[in-house]
Protein backbone atom coordinates (compact mmCIF):
# COMPACT_ATOMS: atom_id res chain seq x y z
CA UNK A 1 0.00 0.00 0.00
CA UNK A 2 1.54 3.35 -1.10
CA UNK A 3 1.86 6.41 1.86
CA UNK A 4 -0.61 8.43 -0.05
CA UNK A 5 -3.55 5.37 0.22
CA UNK A 6 -2.56 5.32 3.47
CA UNK A 7 -2.90 8.95 4.40
CA UNK A 8 -5.95 9.56 2.14
CA UNK A 9 -7.39 6.17 4.15
CA UNK A 10 -6.37 8.17 7.21
CA UNK A 11 -8.09 11.13 6.22
CA UNK A 12 -11.14 9.53 5.64
CA UNK A 13 -11.39 7.27 9.00
CA UNK A 14 -11.18 10.98 10.94
CA UNK A 15 -13.91 12.45 9.15
CA UNK A 16 -16.04 9.32 9.84
CA UNK A 17 -15.21 9.76 13.39
CA UNK A 18 -15.74 13.42 13.38
CA UNK A 19 -19.35 13.30 11.95
CA UNK A 20 -22.02 13.99 14.53
CA UNK A 21 -25.85 14.03 15.18
CA UNK A 22 -27.33 17.25 16.15
CA UNK A 23 -30.24 17.95 18.30
CA UNK A 24 -32.42 20.73 18.82
CA UNK A 25 -31.19 22.08 22.52
CA UNK A 26 -35.08 21.97 23.77
CA UNK A 27 -35.04 18.57 23.12
CA UNK A 28 -31.31 17.84 24.71
CA UNK A 29 -33.10 19.82 28.22
CA UNK A 30 -36.45 17.93 28.20
CA UNK A 31 -37.40 16.09 31.27
CA UNK A 32 -37.98 12.32 31.17
CA UNK A 33 -41.35 11.58 30.33
CA UNK A 34 -41.63 9.70 33.60
CA UNK A 35 -39.98 11.93 35.75
CA UNK A 36 -41.19 12.67 39.49
CA UNK A 37 -41.76 16.44 39.59
CA UNK A 38 -44.65 15.99 42.25
CA UNK A 39 -43.14 18.73 45.61
CA UNK A 40 -44.51 20.16 48.96
CA UNK A 41 -46.76 22.54 48.40
CA UNK A 42 -48.89 21.65 45.29
CA UNK A 43 -52.49 20.77 45.67
CA UNK A 44 -54.56 18.70 43.30
CA UNK A 45 -56.18 15.06 43.36
CA UNK A 46 -54.61 11.75 44.06
CA UNK A 47 -56.45 8.90 42.32
CA UNK A 48 -56.45 5.06 41.64
CA UNK A 49 -56.60 2.99 38.44
CA UNK A 50 -56.18 0.11 36.75
CA UNK A 51 -53.16 -0.85 36.24
CA UNK A 52 -51.08 0.45 32.82
CA UNK A 53 -53.65 2.51 31.75
CA UNK A 54 -52.25 5.28 34.03
CA UNK A 55 -51.84 7.69 31.40
CA UNK A 56 -55.52 6.82 30.13
CA UNK A 57 -56.95 7.79 33.32
CA UNK A 58 -55.00 10.80 33.82
CA UNK A 59 -56.67 12.29 30.60
CA UNK A 60 -60.21 10.85 31.15
CA UNK A 61 -59.85 12.55 35.35
CA UNK A 62 -58.40 15.74 33.65
CA UNK A 63 -61.79 15.79 31.18
CA UNK A 64 -63.74 14.74 34.58
CA UNK A 65 -62.33 17.60 36.10
CA UNK A 66 -62.28 19.97 33.66
CA UNK A 67 -65.96 19.47 32.82
CA UNK A 68 -67.23 20.47 36.76
CA UNK A 69 -64.56 22.97 37.26
CA UNK A 70 -66.05 24.94 34.36
CA UNK A 71 -69.56 24.61 36.22
CA UNK A 72 -68.14 25.30 39.72
CA UNK A 73 -65.31 28.18 38.64
CA UNK A 74 -67.48 29.98 35.76
CA UNK A 75 -65.38 32.19 33.76
CA UNK A 76 -62.05 31.25 35.89
CA UNK A 77 -59.86 30.26 32.78
CA UNK A 78 -61.07 34.09 31.13
CA UNK A 79 -59.99 35.49 34.84
CA UNK A 80 -56.51 33.93 34.11
CA UNK A 81 -56.51 34.65 30.66
CA UNK A 82 -56.92 38.36 31.11
CA UNK A 83 -54.65 38.25 33.84
CA UNK A 84 -52.10 36.89 31.03
CA UNK A 85 -50.91 33.95 33.81
CA UNK A 86 -49.44 30.77 32.19
CA UNK A 87 -51.19 27.80 33.26
CA UNK A 88 -48.83 24.81 32.45
CA UNK A 89 -50.62 22.15 30.13
CA UNK A 90 -52.65 19.34 31.08
CA UNK A 91 -50.69 16.52 29.40
CA UNK A 92 -47.93 15.03 29.76
CA UNK A 93 -45.00 15.83 27.15
CA UNK A 94 -44.56 13.98 24.19
CA UNK A 95 -41.62 11.91 23.11
CA UNK A 96 -38.68 13.62 21.41
CA UNK A 97 -38.66 13.67 17.57
CA UNK A 98 -36.24 12.80 15.21
CA UNK A 99 -33.31 14.29 13.82
CA UNK A 100 -34.47 16.58 10.85
CA UNK A 101 -38.30 15.78 11.28
CA UNK A 102 -39.40 19.23 10.71
CA UNK A 103 -42.89 18.49 9.87
CA UNK A 104 -43.01 17.07 13.56
CA UNK A 105 -41.42 19.80 15.22
CA UNK A 106 -43.71 22.52 13.42
CA UNK A 107 -46.65 20.55 14.32
CA UNK A 108 -45.64 20.33 18.13
CA UNK A 109 -44.45 24.46 17.81
CA UNK A 110 -48.06 24.93 16.32
CA UNK A 111 -49.78 22.90 19.36
CA UNK A 112 -47.69 24.60 22.24
CA UNK A 113 -48.62 27.85 21.17
CA UNK A 114 -51.97 27.09 20.66
CA UNK A 115 -51.99 25.70 24.43
CA UNK A 116 -50.33 28.35 25.86
CA UNK A 117 -53.53 30.91 24.52
CA UNK A 118 -55.84 28.49 26.55
CA UNK A 119 -55.06 27.88 30.42
CA UNK A 120 -54.96 24.95 31.70
CA UNK A 121 -56.16 24.68 35.16
CA UNK A 122 -54.99 20.74 35.92
CA UNK A 123 -51.62 18.99 34.73
CA UNK A 124 -51.05 15.46 35.58
CA UNK A 125 -48.19 14.56 36.99
CA UNK A 126 -46.28 11.02 37.21
CA UNK A 127 -46.11 9.13 40.76
CA UNK A 128 -43.94 6.45 39.11
CA UNK A 129 -46.22 3.81 40.82
CA UNK A 130 -48.31 1.52 39.23
CA UNK A 131 -52.11 2.24 39.91
CA UNK A 132 -51.35 5.43 40.81
CA UNK A 133 -51.80 8.71 39.50
CA UNK A 134 -51.25 12.22 40.73
CA UNK A 135 -53.21 15.56 39.18
CA UNK A 136 -52.01 19.14 40.07
CA UNK A 137 -54.92 21.97 40.02
CA UNK A 138 -54.60 25.68 40.27
CA UNK A 139 -54.26 27.16 43.36
CA UNK A 140 -57.75 28.94 42.76
CA UNK A 141 -59.05 25.55 42.79
CA UNK A 142 -60.14 23.91 45.52
CA UNK A 143 -59.48 20.36 45.62
CA UNK A 144 -61.98 19.20 48.89
CA UNK A 145 -64.77 21.31 47.33
CA UNK A 146 -64.63 20.03 43.71
CA UNK A 147 -64.58 16.83 44.68
CA UNK A 148 -68.40 17.44 46.80
CA UNK A 149 -69.29 18.73 43.87
CA UNK A 150 -68.46 15.90 41.35
CA UNK A 151 -69.78 13.29 43.55
CA UNK A 152 -72.85 15.05 44.28
CA UNK A 153 -74.03 15.76 40.50
CA UNK A 154 -72.97 11.88 40.20
CA UNK A 155 -74.51 10.85 42.43
CA UNK A 156 -77.74 12.47 40.97
CA UNK A 157 -77.57 11.73 37.26
CA UNK A 158 -76.01 8.27 38.08
CA UNK A 159 -73.87 8.62 35.29
CA UNK A 160 -70.21 7.00 35.16
CA UNK A 161 -67.85 9.39 33.59
CA UNK A 162 -64.83 7.07 33.97
CA UNK A 163 -63.35 3.82 32.78
CA UNK A 164 -60.28 3.55 34.50
CA UNK A 165 -60.30 5.67 36.95
CA UNK A 166 -60.71 4.63 40.76
CA UNK A 167 -60.77 6.67 44.00
CA UNK A 168 -60.67 10.43 43.27
CA UNK A 169 -58.93 11.55 46.77
CA UNK A 170 -58.47 15.51 46.95
CA UNK A 171 -55.35 16.14 47.60
CA UNK A 172 -55.91 19.49 49.72
CA UNK A 173 -51.77 19.40 51.27
CA UNK A 174 -48.89 17.80 49.75
CA UNK A 175 -46.28 17.53 51.44
CA UNK A 176 -43.02 15.39 52.68
CA UNK A 177 -43.75 11.73 54.24
CA UNK A 178 -42.05 12.93 57.48
CA UNK A 179 -44.36 12.85 60.97
CA UNK A 180 -43.69 16.23 61.67
CA UNK A 181 -44.87 17.79 57.97
CA UNK A 182 -47.93 15.00 58.25
CA UNK A 183 -49.00 16.35 61.68
CA UNK A 184 -48.72 19.89 60.34
CA UNK A 185 -50.59 19.37 56.92
CA UNK A 186 -53.04 17.36 58.75
CA UNK A 187 -53.84 20.33 61.58
CA UNK A 188 -53.97 22.97 58.36
CA UNK A 189 -56.70 20.35 56.82
CA UNK A 190 -58.66 20.03 59.72
CA UNK A 191 -58.36 23.71 60.23
CA UNK A 192 -61.96 24.09 60.76
CA UNK A 193 -62.70 20.74 63.13
CA UNK A 194 -59.61 22.04 65.16
CA UNK A 195 -61.57 25.84 65.73
CA UNK A 196 -62.49 27.37 69.08
CA UNK A 197 -66.12 27.13 67.83
CA UNK A 198 -66.31 24.02 66.00
CA UNK A 199 -69.44 21.92 66.43
CA UNK A 200 -68.85 18.36 68.11
CA UNK A 201 -69.05 15.39 65.68
CA UNK A 202 -67.58 12.26 64.15
CA UNK A 203 -64.27 11.48 62.30
CA UNK A 204 -62.24 8.79 61.36
CA UNK A 205 -58.55 8.15 59.65
CA UNK A 206 -57.57 6.33 56.64
CA UNK A 207 -54.38 6.06 56.32
CA UNK A 208 -52.51 4.50 53.08
CA UNK A 209 -48.51 3.90 52.97
CA UNK A 210 -47.48 2.41 49.71
CA UNK A 211 -43.18 1.94 48.69
CA UNK A 212 -42.33 4.26 51.90
CA UNK A 213 -40.29 2.67 54.44
CA UNK A 214 -39.19 5.44 56.76
CA UNK A 215 -42.68 5.79 58.08
CA UNK A 216 -45.45 3.12 59.86
CA UNK A 217 -48.88 3.74 60.17
CA UNK A 218 -48.63 3.27 63.80
CA UNK A 219 -46.18 6.60 63.65
CA UNK A 220 -49.15 8.68 61.82
CA UNK A 221 -51.91 7.55 63.56
CA UNK A 222 -51.93 8.68 67.22
CA UNK A 223 -50.74 11.98 66.81
CA UNK A 224 -53.20 12.87 64.35
CA UNK A 225 -56.00 11.33 66.20
CA UNK A 226 -55.18 13.61 69.33
CA UNK A 227 -55.68 16.22 67.88
CA UNK A 228 -58.92 15.67 66.71
CA UNK A 229 -60.12 13.78 69.91
CA UNK A 230 -60.48 16.65 71.84
CA UNK A 231 -63.44 17.94 70.21
CA UNK A 232 -64.77 15.17 68.42
CA UNK A 233 -65.58 11.06 68.48
CA UNK A 234 -64.05 8.66 66.77
CA UNK A 235 -66.35 6.32 64.03
CA UNK A 236 -64.96 4.07 61.75
CA UNK A 237 -68.05 3.15 60.12
CA UNK A 238 -70.41 6.12 59.59
CA UNK A 239 -67.85 9.11 60.39
CA UNK A 240 -68.94 13.00 59.05
CA UNK A 241 -65.50 13.60 58.10
CA UNK A 242 -62.98 11.55 57.26
CA UNK A 243 -59.12 12.86 57.09
CA UNK A 244 -57.33 10.76 54.31
CA UNK A 245 -53.52 10.50 54.32
CA UNK A 246 -51.61 8.74 51.52
CA UNK A 247 -48.13 8.30 51.72
CA UNK A 248 -46.65 7.09 48.95
CA UNK A 249 -42.74 7.20 48.53
CA UNK A 250 -41.52 10.53 49.97
CA UNK A 251 -44.55 12.38 49.54
CA UNK A 252 -47.70 12.47 51.49
CA UNK A 253 -51.19 13.89 50.25
CA UNK A 254 -54.07 14.59 52.68
CA UNK A 255 -58.00 15.44 52.51
CA UNK A 256 -60.49 15.45 54.49
CA UNK A 257 -63.70 14.45 52.81
CA UNK A 258 -67.54 14.39 54.25
CA UNK A 259 -69.58 11.26 54.19
CA UNK A 260 -66.75 9.54 53.12
CA UNK A 261 -68.45 5.88 53.29
CA UNK A 262 -71.68 6.89 51.84
CA UNK A 263 -69.81 7.38 49.09
CA UNK A 264 -68.22 4.25 48.39
CA UNK A 265 -65.06 5.76 49.37
CA UNK A 266 -65.45 8.00 46.42
CA UNK A 267 -64.50 5.37 44.25
CA UNK A 268 -65.98 6.27 41.28
CA UNK A 269 -66.27 2.44 39.68
CA UNK A 270 -68.50 0.81 42.38
CA UNK A 271 -70.07 4.26 43.44
CA UNK A 272 -73.77 2.85 41.71
CA UNK A 273 -73.15 -0.79 42.80
CA UNK A 274 -75.79 -1.92 45.13
CA UNK A 275 -75.06 -2.13 48.95
CA UNK A 276 -75.81 -6.51 49.03
CA UNK A 277 -74.17 -6.89 45.68
CA UNK A 278 -72.03 -9.69 45.57
CA UNK A 279 -68.16 -8.41 44.43
CA UNK A 280 -67.26 -8.79 41.27
CA UNK A 281 -64.22 -10.80 40.47
CA UNK A 282 -61.27 -8.09 39.91
CA UNK A 283 -60.41 -7.74 36.49
CA UNK A 284 -56.59 -9.20 35.56
CA UNK A 285 -54.43 -5.70 36.07
CA UNK A 286 -56.87 -4.01 38.23
CA UNK A 287 -55.43 -1.87 41.36
CA UNK A 288 -55.22 -4.18 44.26
CA UNK A 289 -55.50 -3.39 47.50
CA UNK A 290 -52.88 -1.72 49.51
CA UNK A 291 -53.17 -3.90 52.38
CA UNK A 292 -51.63 -6.81 50.12
CA UNK A 293 -48.80 -4.90 48.41
CA UNK A 294 -45.78 -5.83 49.72
CA UNK A 295 -44.96 -2.17 50.14
CA UNK A 296 -47.85 -1.10 52.34
CA UNK A 297 -47.40 -0.91 56.27
CA UNK A 298 -49.58 -3.82 57.95
CA UNK A 299 -52.64 -2.55 59.69
CA UNK A 300 -52.60 -1.16 63.04
CA UNK A 301 -55.79 -1.10 65.70
CA UNK A 302 -55.16 2.34 66.37
CA UNK A 303 -58.06 5.04 65.72
CA UNK A 304 -58.38 4.85 61.84
CA UNK A 305 -61.10 3.53 58.72
CA UNK A 306 -60.38 -0.02 57.59
CA UNK A 307 -58.20 0.36 54.46
CA UNK A 308 -60.25 0.32 51.25
CA UNK A 309 -60.51 -1.51 48.62
CA UNK A 310 -59.72 0.55 45.04
CA UNK A 311 -60.88 -1.93 42.62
Amino acid sequence: MSKRFSERSGAGASQLKRAKRYQQMRDRLRKPQNSFDISPGMKGFFATCTRGREKKSALETIDLLEDYAGKLYPGLEDELRAEGEEVPNSGAEGPASNVGDIEADIARELAEMKSASTPKLFRYLPTTIECLIYIKCHRRIDPEQLVRFIFADITKTRQRRTRFTGRLIPAKVTTTSKIDAIVKGSKEVARDLLADDAVPTTFALVVNIRYCDDIKRDDVIPPVAAMLDVKHKVDLKNAKYTLVIEVFKSMCTIGLVEDYNALRRLNLQTLFDEPNAKKPLQPEGAFQDDTTSPKSSSSSPLPSAQDEDAS
